[in-house]
């Protein structure tokens, strides 16, 4: 190839690269500046769905399709459920799952062919990591095309050519404002706080975040599998499996009877005292025997899980000891009796001492480890592959916290401690009223529905501070203050906090013959 004709090419390349990195540039600043009107100094809400939804569009232009049809829907509906949970309510968990959605939607559309779902995963945690690092290395190889080609007129000279007709207007427009009083009316005009406000180094570091997360988005690379690196031929002796190891048959069977025996003590101390209500030693309540034990049996269930993944492996000692399996079935069965039993230590501990978030997700938790013990019983009935196992088992988990986004847990937990309090029962907890109110807005319809029985019967608990007439109205007041406060900006929207107005418009009026506003003075 001549030189000229190499120039050329050269010059062709490195006009395409430039223009490839202008528009994305220019498609970013946008981005950057719809998330500084919809985030910066706001509280979020459906505007996070809104720039979720622009940033996929923007992808789906800047990033060529590769996915089949088939693929292309199931991009779709993967982008739709996480916008859905987002225009639910905002929260870490509904946030995190939009944002993982969304990078979903980009790395389906650019895939060829289907990939696994743990691949899929791995492309998009990949690419929100990105970030910085491949805007950089965008920049850095548009730059080197460039420095290839002949040279015309550098960006430093483009920058030159405007420094004169700038400072020209600048002394024009001085001058026009010494000569007509409108001008200077007009320049006084401006705002020199919000251009301090738009210069101030936190703004620029959001600037630069947002630009940062959006990048990868624009220009989706999927990440290369890592090849094994081959090793010279070698001769290799084939050996027995070691018997007699530390995780040998022997030692994994001993350990299985072991095991069996220990975790039947257990769970026959369970069936006596939290099934069969035997009395337990003085001193101890059954909210203490309940609370010692929820936890660690989760833990203890997880490293048995981990155990039988070892002793059920591919060429392990199940295919080599018939009593293996047996005992493996025999354990796993155990387990799921603990966590049985763990539900119900929580259930007593928590109807002794009330329902709070940790606790209504330890609740969650233990059903996802019990419902895992089932499917290895499953798995080792109908001798599944362990990926297999693995599959099921983060089905389960991400439709778990797909589903807890939909949850109103403020509320849950509101209705479950009245329902359940010392104030209306008798028994049980009181109310903590500080909690109650930290939770938010959305426990405003378990106040109204449950304070006037309150009312009624709280003079009859000792010390009760909910039995006073005006002490509940009081909360409700500053409640509904603060959601309105909330829902003010239109940026907060969200489906759950509509339905909350729409209850508060339908009930203005606190129980008690409360308002939901603050009375005027004297009255």
């Amino acid at each position: 190839m001549s030189a000229p004709s190499a120039e050329l090419t050269a010059a062709s390349s490195a006009r395409r690269a430039t223009r490839w990195l202008n528009l994305r540039l220019a498609l970013a600043s946008g981005l950057v500046l719809l998330a500084d009107i919809l985030f910066y100094g706001h509280g979020l809400g459906i505007s996070l769905a809104y720039f979720l939804g622009v940033l996929a569009i923007a992808s789906l232009w800047a990033n060529p399709i590769r996915a089949s049809g088939r693929r292309r829907a199931l991009a779709l509906l993967v982008l739709g459920a996480g916008l859905l949970a987002i225009a639910e309510d905002v929260s870490l968990l509904s946030a995190l799952v939009a944002i993982l959605c969304t990078a979903a939607f980009a790395v389906i559309l650019r895939q060829q062919q289907q990939a696994r779902w743990q691949e899929l995963f791995r492309q998009a945690r990949l690419m929100l990591l990105a970030g910085a690092g491949r805007l950089m290395r965008d920049l850095a190889r548009v730059g080197r095309l460039a420095a290839r080609r002949p040279r015309q007129s550098s960006g430093s000279a483009w920058l030159i050519s405007w420094i004169v007709p700038l400072v020209l207007v600048g002394v024009f427009t001085t001058l026009f404002a010494s000569a007509n009083p409108l001008v200077e009316i007009w320049l006084n005009r401006i705002d020199l706080r919000l251009l301090l406000d738009l210069a101030s180094p936190w703004r620029a570091a959001f600037w630069l975040m947002m630009l940062c997360l959006v990048w990868p988005m624009l220009h989706v690379r999927l990440a290369r599998k890592r090849k094994a690196k081959a090793s010279p031929a070698t001769p290799v002796t084939v050996t027995g499996p070691d018997r007699h190891g530390l995780f040998g048959d022997t030692a994994i069977l001993r350990s299985l009877v072991l095991f069996n025996a220990l975790f039947a003590v257990q769970t026959l101390l369970d069936i006596a005292y939290l099934w069969g209500g035997v009395a337990l030693p003085d001193g101890m309540s059954y909210a203490a025997y309940a609370h010692r034990g929820a936890y660690p049996l989760v833990v203890t269930a997880l490293l048995a899980a981990v155990f039988v993944m070892l002793a059920m492996r591919p060429a392990g000692a199940s295919e080599r000891h018939r009593l293996v399996r047996p005992l493996v079935l025999v354990w796993v069965g155990q387990n799921i009796m603990l966590m049985v039993s763990s539900l119900l230590r929580l259930d007593l501990y928590v109807e002794a001492y009330s329902l709070t978030w940790l606790r209504l997700v330890a609740f969650v938790w233990m059903l996802l480890v019990a419902l895992g013990l089932v499917l290895i019983i499953v798995q080792i009935v109908r001798r599944k592959s362990v990926n297999w196992l693995v599959t099921a088992n983060a089905t389960a988990l991400a439709l778990a916290l797909y589903a807890f986004c939909f949850v109103n847990t403020p509320a849950v937990i509101a209705n479950y401690n009245f329902r359940h309090s010392q104030e209306l029962r008798g028994t049980g907890s009181r109310l903590d009223a500080a909690y109650l109110r930290s939770l938010g807005p959305q426990v405003i319809p378990a106040f109204d529905r449950y304070t006037p029985r309150i009312a009624a019967v709280g003079p009859t608990v000792v010390g009760s501070i909910w039995a006073g007439s005006q002490y509940m109205p009081g909360s409700r007041v500053s409640m509904v203050d603060r959601h309105r406060w909330q829902q003010a900006d239109w940026r907060a929207w969200g489906f759950r906090a509509w339905r909350l107005s729409r209850y508060l418009a339908n009930t203005p009026t606190a129980p008690l013959g409360g308002t939901s506003s603050p009375a005027p003075a004297g009255q």
